[in-house]
């Protein structure tokens, strides 16, 4: 499950917990609580909602030794924020991740049952798995954006929303079915493609890409049908524009699937302007990085600096979700 200079996208499990739900990390603006409360009359919080009525504690893996740490979910959040965004954004995109963050945190822990199969935990700090998290990067702007939002979670239906985000888009954000396509029963009507053409913000190297696979890699990826692969191209897109396939012979691979076998640090996204052949090599070119579902973090960057608050960003990346308040 970050804008940050870096990774991802989240941050983005589900898919080996949302399969790296941040494939793909300020300014003191505010000093209130984001008022993320709309018009529409609040549907009655489903049961595993409801039993937030204090903070609660989570159990952390620490892939680095293979520790297990307990500690409050808002410290636990403030690492999250570091590592997913770092200090270098607008106190409202803080907090925006901070609401974002800590709402995906309670959605994987009560429907995907967080890293407990894999490590006996609720949650980990690879965000392969779950979410980054380095307490080391904490800084007083990430404490006073998480502790400014204590408590604060988005539902829709009264369940906890699927709050993915990613690090930076071109022109719209992902359809759930782009990003995750098995998350699309529980997340398609409020992760929809909105607009979110700040993509020039964003560190130069996600704006364009080209990144080289070997023609090897990719017919291994793809299997015999794939042929010699020197017709490889996009099959069908996304809402987005994002490549749903990719087809060779009479191959197809779900867009995404190949993502995750390249890698998702490697092929930044499946925004595919477009896939071909050089040689021995398969030459994607793109742009964006990260899944493009929910939030994209540098299209935060830019509408807090604008003088958007944190009510605003969040409700223009979850459009139809609701604010809630579990706990002070």
């Amino acid at each position: 499950m970050r804008p940050s200079n870096r990774k991802r996208t989240v941050p983005l499990l589900v898919v080996a917990l949302v399969t790296a739900l941040l494939a793909v990390s300020g300014c003191n603006q505010a000093s209130q609580k984001p008022d993320l409360t709309t018009e529409k009359p609040p549907a009655p919080l489903a049961p595993e909602v409801t039993q937030y009525k204090s903070e609660p504690n989570i159990t952390l893996y620490r892939s680095a030794t293979g520790q297990k740490e307990e500690l409050k979910l808002e410290e636990y959040l403030k690492g999250v924020v570091a590592a997913e965004i770092g200090p270098k954004f607008p106190m409202e995109a803080l907090k925006a991740q901070a609401i974002v963050a800590r709402t995906m945190t309670l959605a994987l822990l009560n429907y995907e049952n967080g890293t407990r199969g894999k490590h006996g935990t609720d949650a980990s700090d690879d965000h392969t798995e779950f979410q980054a998290c380095d307490a080391k990067k904490i800084t007083p702007e990430i404490a006073q954006a998480v502790d400014e939002t204590r408590g604060q979670v988005l539902t829709y239906e009264g369940k906890f929303v699927y709050a993915l985000f990613s690090s930076a888009s071109a022109e719209k954000t992902a359809s759930i079915e782009e990003g995750f396509p098995k998350l699309k029963d529980q997340a398609a009507a409020y992760i929809v493609p909105v607009d979110t053409n700040w993509l020039q913000a964003a560190p130069e190297k996600y704006r364009d890409w080209t990144v080289k696979v070997p023609r090897s890699t990719v017919k291994n990826f793809m299997g015999a049908q794939a042929g010699s692969l020197d017709d490889i191209r996009i099959g069908e897109k996304g809402p987005s524009g994002r490549a749903l396939t990719v087809v060779a012979g009479s191959a197809s691979i779900p867009a995404v699937d190949l993502r995750e076998k390249v890698g998702f640090d490697q092929l930044f996204s499946t925004y595919f302007t477009s896939v071909g052949v050089e040689g021995n090599h398969v030459v994607f070119k793109g742009k964006g990085w990260g899944h493009g579902c929910g939030m994209e973090q540098w299209g935060a960057y830019v509408m807090a600096n604008e003088g958007k608050d944190a009510r605003t960003i969040v409700e223009h990346y979850f459009p139809g979700t609701m604010w809630n308040q579990l706990y002070q």
